[in-house]
């Protein structure tokens, strides 16, 4: 007899059903009824019973009007509404487009045109804005029955059953955004399936649970995810616009055990002048998100709030990369913890071969819960995703435990006089100054050195420095290639996820440092 072949040719089905992000609050709706969430900025609640129906009547009154996949928009803060529209769309089978309150009327107006949105559903606190569109749509106001539909006439309408429409893991659920800090945002449709994978993660890697009291006051895109994981496990979830005075009430008035914010929020709430006066016992933990969360004020974190610290490293288009529980973040403070159980992480150099243990490169991954291109943008798609990579920008390097460290954006590293800096390098030391409230350091073309390393420093309210103050601080710190040559005071632009718009500060200080020589 000769060698029978090994031929795998299987054809599986699939088990019937859908990963749709819809479910989530049908089903919590039944399980956990009764919990609530809250809106703290004016105190409003919502049990997930109420919550659910009223997103049934926007669901099926959405569907009626636009029909399946239409692209919506929506422009609120962290609010219920926003929640109500997010579920909505999902149950609807239409893409939300969850707009920035800091975009100007014409950068929405071009999103909303790019997309050929039907409608724009919009808190009346933006009403500026929107009167400033000039585009044909639909338009529907949240909270005032001012021009428009009214919301409130839609959401409480007897059309509250489930709309028991056809939706697969692959149908797009909204249109994202990413921070811009280099340039113009790149946008990316995420379907059900990735969206999703990237809520259980959220439950999962923040050890969430059905006694929690999770509060956030990030932007929407990202507050989403962080609801829905607090939803998965029958959690009471606060949500809220940041202001560190009214977080502080809100984590002393509703017994918040776990809020997740961005490194700014921290150092905001930390230095709020009546900071004493609130009653944190009740944390268990707090989860940082957005960019690298300096070791200063992690230690300020656990001397004044609570001793654990949940850290990541995730991307809006590809979602959690790596995550540091608190016990791994007291063990290596600097770290963003071990890669999560789901993506595979390399370290290369520019010509995508993987570094040595130690060795700083580009961190590039594979994901399960994140985009395969950019949407309408075959360019940026072919620059970061490379034979089933995603090439990140973000530059790290792994130690010998497996512990991934982040020290910059790709674009973040200035060569001057041959030397590579890494700017949050610099950025932490500065940070670290008693005066300094925020910091941001950059590159700016110079014909002697290649790039001029430069500094810009906002100072905390009442306090005064000058130029040589903070370099000679810098020098007593770092090498002399990496002290800022010019220091500048003013402020540090951002993005709604507290990433600094790096690009923007380029170019205005290159224009001064020109006109001044």
């Amino acid at each position: 007899m000769g060698k029978e072949e090994n031929k795998w040719n299987w054809s599986i089905p699939r088990p019937p059903g859908h990963l749709k992000v819809g479910l989530i609050l049908s089903n919590v709706a039944k399980a956990f009824g009764h919990k609530e969430i809250i809106y703290a900025n004016r105190d409003l609640r919502r049990t997930y019973k109420d919550l659910n129906k009223r997103t049934n009547s926007l669901a099926n009154y959405l569907l009626k009007k636009y029909g399946k996949g239409s692209f919506i928009a929506s422009l609120t803060g962290m609010t219920i509404e926003g929640i109500e529209i997010y579920f909505a769309s999902a149950k609807a089978g239409i893409v939300d487009i969850p707009l920035s309150y800091r975009l100007s009327s014409r950068e929405i107006e071009n999103i909303l045109s790019h997309a050929k949105a039907k409608t724009l559903i919009y808190e009346s606190r933006f009403e500026n804005i929107v009167n400033n569109i000039k585009l044909n749509i639909d338009k529907i106001i949240i909270d005032e029955d001012k021009g428009g539909i009214g919301y409130e006439n839609i959401v409480s309408s007897d059309d509250n059953e489930e709309p028991g429409i056809d939706i697969n893991d692959d149908t797009p659920l909204t249109l994202g955004f990413t921070s811009g800090t280099t340039g113009m945002p790149k946008t990316y449709l995420r379907t059900h399936y990735e969206n999703l994978l990237n809520h259980l993660q959220y439950a999962i890697n923040f050890d969430m649970t059905y006694w929690d009291v999770t509060l956030t006051a990030v932007p929407p895109l990202t507050g989403f995810s962080w609801v829905c994981g607090s939803m998965i496990t029958g959690a009471t979830t606060v949500i809220m616009d940041f202001d560190p005075q009214k977080m502080l009430e809100a984590i002393q008035k509703y017994k918040v055990t776990i809020v997740y914010g961005v490194p700014t929020m921290y150092y905001m709430i930390l230095n709020y002048p009546d900071f004493n006066r609130y009653d944190l016992s009740s944390l268990r933990a707090v989860a940082s998100v957005g960019s690298p969360l300096p070791e200063f004020l992690l230690k300020d974190i656990w001397n004044k709030m609570t001793s654990n610290v949940y850290d990541h490293l995730g991307l809006q288009e590809t979602g959690f990369v790596a995550v540091a529980r608190p016990e791994m973040k007291r063990k290596k403070p600097s770290s963003v913890g071990a890669p999560t159980p789901l993506v595979e992480v390399k370290i290369v150099d520019n010509k995508g071969k993987e570094v040595p243990i130690g060795e700083v490169g580009e961190i590039i991954i594979k994901y399960p819960d994140g985009v395969g291109e950019y949407w309408i943008n075959k360019e940026k798609s072919k620059e970061s995703f490379k034979e089933g990579w995603f090439y990140t920008g973000d530059l790290g390097k792994f130690d010998k435990d497996g512990y991934l460290y982040v020290v910059g954006r790709k674009k973040d590293m200035i060569i001057t006089g041959g030397y590579n800096v890494f700017a949050p390098e610099i950025e932490e030391i500065i940070l670290s100054h008693p005066k300094v409230m925020d910091c941001a350091v950059v590159g700016i073309p110079h014909e002697k050195w290649g790039e001029m390393v430069i500094a810009v420093v906002k100072l905390k309210p009442g306090e005064r420095s000058s130029e040589d103050e903070i370099i000679s601080y810098c020098k007593e710190r770092l090498a002399h290639y990496k002290v800022p040559k010019r220091v500048f005071f003013g402020n540090i632009p951002r993005t709604p996820s507290g990433k600094i718009m790096k690009f923007l500060l380029v170019k205005k200080y290159s224009e001064i440092i020109r006109r001044t020589r």
